[in-house]
């Protein structure tokens, strides 16, 4: 647990987290490794996990499992970056394809075990959610960006 929490604790969504807050949530949190081209997470599956690169890198994709170009690449997930951000928060099936492209160790939380440790303290929620927040708003702020210049359609 504490490789776990000083993993944690350099994690943008644990900005401003206090040394026993992290350890709080490193007690919740499960490794899982994956080979390189095994399937994390598969587009419209269920799931509400979390998931922190600990090391190795994934692909987001449109194109399926097997799509190894870069046309269908949203994005690279490198270690001490966050994914399944969306599903974790509205437990919406997922909207996207992420794929080992090495041999990835992650962390990974699950929706009931936050929302259990959560219930007995809003302080970490409140921070938690903030920080996730602010990792969507980027990635969306990204996404906008991106789709305008390739649309053309750039403000001046």
């Amino acid at each position: 647990m504490e490789e776990v929490a000083d993993f944690l604790v350099n994690s943008v969504v644990c900005k401003g987290f206090d040394t026993s807050e992290v350890e709080e949530l490193a007690k919740i949190c499960k490794p899982a490794c994956f080979n390189a081209g095994e399937v994390i997470v598969a587009e419209d599956a269920r799931g509400r996990d979390l998931y922190f690169i600990k090391s190795g890198r994934a692909q987001i994709n449109l194109g399926g499992p097997s799509a190894r170009d870069d046309a269908g690449t949203i994005s690279k997930i490198v270690p001490g970056e966050v994914f399944g951000e969306l599903g974790f928060i509205d437990g919406a099936r997922r909207s996207t394809w992420v794929v080992a492209i090495d041999e990835v160790e992650t962390i990974q939380i699950g929706w009931d075990d936050f929302h259990q440790l959560t219930e007995t303290d809003s302080k970490i929620a409140y921070k938690f959610i903030y920080n996730l927040a602010l990792v969507m708003a980027e990635r969306l702020r990204d996404t906008t960006m991106s789709l305008s210049n390739l649309l053309g359609v750039r403000g001046k």
